[in-house]
């Protein structure tokens, strides 16, 4: 119920953004052609921007909107306006100089459309920000509120507090606690109107809609007796889910063959068509780098590493590749030829093993670029969880219990952590737990955009290279 609640809440807010959008865009062109004289209607087809304009704005809904929020009520607030503002303006500009470029029209003016995405990107954050709660107002208000009670334990109600605090929004009035155990000195904010045993009266007195159950007690008597007093008393149940309580984490629901599953985590990338996505952007970075830019980078780092480490080119190494398995990852040699025991040791600030032109490399992240062989072999990606040596998955795995869910994915040349200024050397147990917090996030929020933004991001650090690059 409340989930339905949720997205036809999203549903009307949105109608209500493209009903005013065509509403923006015809009110515009009538100043423009009628006040302004700079249109010219009849040259125009205006059924064609019309409609342009009616499917930018269906395209650019997200019933996914902010899923990751804590809150519902959270995603109508004005950073949220302020993102979903942005991502409506990047479809609708997208499709209206999409139709520009391809009908060569002339009639309307590159300026009327600039300032219509201008004009329409201020006005619609505040109505993004405020056009839910105006129709929360009217939708979930008098016979459609429903009256809530919590049914548990004390310590169960205390979890849901902050919830039950905003769940008017949505026109739930939780009425109170229903407990199976006596309490004394109860700290709840919310009171305590009754005992288990008193359940179907309580029901029945205050004309309770819906019973949210705070736990099973693994009980099947409990469970049939709460069940069967909500059925013949027609009582919705809302069942909440203590386990997050233990694996302090948010459980994903998932339903396969008839049955309900709980994963631990968000998965884009088992999504085949992502997988093909990535695959092609993979593909589309490292050919032309492979193909164009490589071989002019190994004949200047060949020359430069003869003249100041003979030895070899490229320096070669075993990493863990997605779901541990092993490759040969490549990198132009930055380090004298050393004793191969001092192989696992981390690059350190002013390390003597790093001759002058590896510290140039190695700054600017041009000893990664053989990478992308790894990445036209299919052994690894432009983006994802950066390898670490295999001593270090160890030692690390050790140290940070999640650490090897990194190999959900392929590992990339660069990733989230390093674009969050976290490469380099490895120091404290605290730098090593936000690297994986980063690429847990990266394997949870993947998107093709993400990836955008990450090549774009290290570019920008090739060129003006952070401080813990050395």
């Amino acid at each position: 119920m409340i989930g339905n609640r949720t997205q036809g809440l999203r549903i009307m807010s949105h109608a209500f953004v493209v009903l005013y959008t065509l509403a923006l865009f015809g009110g515009m062109l009538f100043v423009s052609a009628e006040l302004l004289g700079r249109i010219d209607l009849k040259q125009i087809n205006l059924l064609l921007y019309f409609l342009a304009v009616f499917m930018a704005g269906l395209v650019s809904f997200r019933s996914d909107h902010d899923a990751k929020q804590n809150s519902e009520l959270t995603s109508f607030r004005w950073v949220s306006a302020v993102r979903l503002a942005n991502y409506q303006t990047w479809v609708l500009s997208l499709v209206l100089f999409a139709i520009v470029f391809c009908t060569k029209d002339k009639a309307i003016s590159r300026l009327f459309v600039g300032s219509f995405i201008l004009v329409f990107w201020l006005t619609v954050i505040p109505l993004n920000r405020y056009i839910p709660e105006w129709i929360a107002q009217f939708a979930f208000r008098g016979h459609n509120s429903v009256r809530t009670v919590f049914l548990g334990s004390e310590k169960s109600a205390r979890q849901l507090e902050n919830w039950a605090a905003r769940q008017p929004f949505f026109g739930i009035e939780l009425l109170g606690l229903i407990t199976y155990e006596s309490v004394a000195n109860s700290k709840l904010k919310m009171p305590i109107i009754g005992d288990f045993m008193q359940l179907a009266d309580l029901i029945e007195q205050h004309k309770i809609d819906q019973v949210v159950l705070l736990e099973t007690r693994g009980s099947d008597w409990w469970i049939d007796s709460v069940m069967e007093i909500c059925d013949k008393a027609g009582c919705r149940i809302l069942i909440f889910n203590s386990w997050e309580e233990y694996f302090e984490r948010e459980l994903i629901p998932v339903k396969q063959g008839g049955h309900t599953f709980f994963s631990l985590q968000q998965e884009p990338l088992e999504n085949p068509i992502n997988r093909a996505l990535k695959r092609v952007l993979d593909i589309c970075v490292s050919l032309p780098v492979v193909l164009l830019v490589l071989p002019w980078m190994c004949l200047f780092a060949k020359l430069m590493i003869l003249r100041e480490s003979p030895g070899p080119m490229f320096f070669r190494q075993q990493r863990s590749g997605q779901r541990g398995r092993l490759f040969n990852i490549y990198k132009f040699r930055s380090m004298h030829c050393s004793n191969p025991s001092r192989e696992g040791e981390q690059a350190t600030e002013g390390d003597a093993r790093v001759f002058k032109f590896g510290q140039f490399i190695r700054r600017t992240s041009i000893d990664e670029f053989p990478q992308f062989i790894n990445v036209l072999r299919g052994q690894m990606s432009v983006v994802g969880p950066r390898p670490h040596l295999i001593q270090h998955d160890s030692e690390f795995s050790e140290q940070v219990n999640i650490y090897r869910t990194r190999h959900f994915v392929k590992p990339g040349i660069t990733g989230l952590a390093q674009c969050k200024g976290f490469r380099g050397e490895v120091t404290e147990l605290a730098l090593i737990e936000e690297r994986v917090r980063y690429d847990l996030e990266y394997i949870r929020g993947w998107s093709f955009w993400l990836d955008i933004w990450i090549l774009l991001k290290t570019a920008v650090q090739v060129i003006i290279p952070p401080k813990s690059a050395y």
